[in-house]
């Protein structure tokens, strides 16, 4: 891979954008994990986490989707928590884990603008 440098500035928030073309070469999107590690006193090295390898059971689905629930019945009480339970239910335990990735990423991001 041929090294690739590309400056940013760090913003008020302490935030800083990863470049598109970085994230296209790492195969990084939107909610995806990444850890930040020392390499020396003026480096840090970014990496894509795969925080496990089998991690889509039944039963942290279910876990993960309860919480959800209890999360939107207190955010918007009313029937459309139990609309996205139902939702969340039809989809392939792939498609359940990253819908509820996203909508974490939605919420963290949307905690962080205010």
């Amino acid at each position: 891979m041929e090294t690739m440098r590309m400056l940013r500035i760090l913003g008020k928030r302490g935030r800083v954008t990863v470049p598109q073309e970085v994230r296209d070469e790492i195969g990084l999107e939107r909610g995806d994990v990444v850890s930040f590690n020392l390499v020396d006193e003026d480096s840090v090295l970014v990496k894509r986490e795969k925080l496990c390898d089998n991690c889509v059971t039944q039963t942290n689905q279910t876990d993960m989707m309860e919480l959800l629930l209890q999360a939107m019945r207190f955010a918007h009480p009313g029937e459309s928590a139990q609309d996205a339970f139902e939702f969340l239910t039809d989809l392939t335990p792939r498609q359940r884990f990253e819908c509820i990735a996203r909508i974490i990423a939605d919420w963290a991001e949307k905690i962080h603008e205010k």
